[in-house]
């Protein structure tokens, strides 16, 4: 079934025979670069006259990508961000999530590769639902991966409200403590401690891969 298919974090955890935790993720890395002066007025310029809350895609194209994009950007050399992208392992855990961190390929940057580190699902006001999506989307990158012991992160927002969590191997944890985008320092922050713990992952896997 598709991920869209999945209405809430249950279905999966049931399916899958996973064990679901609500517990603290990564704290704020208070050492990350915070988002510039030039960035800050961007977003405020969107939020003020474009329309953030009319539908995921808006919001997506406005919001959420341009925040990840920023972020994203120190890491770059060895991540690759991808928006939009089908990711299937099998006719169960098939789909396209709305963004998704791979470590760059040896084919190229734009070229999707294991392993797959990160994803994220926005839905508007309807956090169950993406909890469902994106979790299963984390179950298809485990898969993919075919290394359990590799933590694959999440990420669950509708715009104002961002949220965090990790499989690793057949653990679920999501962290029950939303970050805000009104807290644009901190949302910098959580954010920027995934993205490092996503790249240290994909330093290790180029180091642990053969030579050609």
């Amino acid at each position: 079934m598709a991920f869209t298919s999945f209405t809430c974090v249950d279905e999966v955890v049931k399916k899958y025979k996973l064990t679901f935790v609500q517990a603290p993720l990564l704290p704020p890395d208070l050492t990350a670069p915070l988002f510039g002066d030039y960035f800050r007025e961007e977003l405020a310029f969107n939020l003020r006259m474009l329309p953030i809350g009319r539908s995921e895609v808006g919001a997506g194209e406005v919001l959420l990508f341009p925040i990840l994009r920023e972020v994203w950007k120190p890491y770059s050399k060895d991540l690759a961000l991808f928006t939009h992208e089908g990711l299937t392992f099998d006719d169960d855990l098939t789909g396209i999530p709305d963004y998704f961190v791979c470590k760059v390929s040896e084919y190229g940057q734009t070229i999707p590769d294991v392993p797959y580190l990160l994803v994220t699902e926005a839905k508007l006001d309807d956090f169950e639902r993406a909890w469902g999506q994106c979790s299963a989307a984390m179950l298809a990158a485990q898969r993919l991966n075919q290394a359990p012991d590799m933590p694959v992160y999440g990420i669950a927002t509708n715009g104002s409200a961002w949220q965090f969590g990790v499989l690793l191997g057949r653990e679920l944890t999501v962290d029950p403590n939303a970050t805000a985008l009104s807290n644009l320092d901190t949302l910098s922050q959580r954010l920027h401690a995934v993205f490092r713990a996503v790249h240290v992952q994909a330093v290790a896997h180029s180091a642990r891969a053969p030579a050609a």
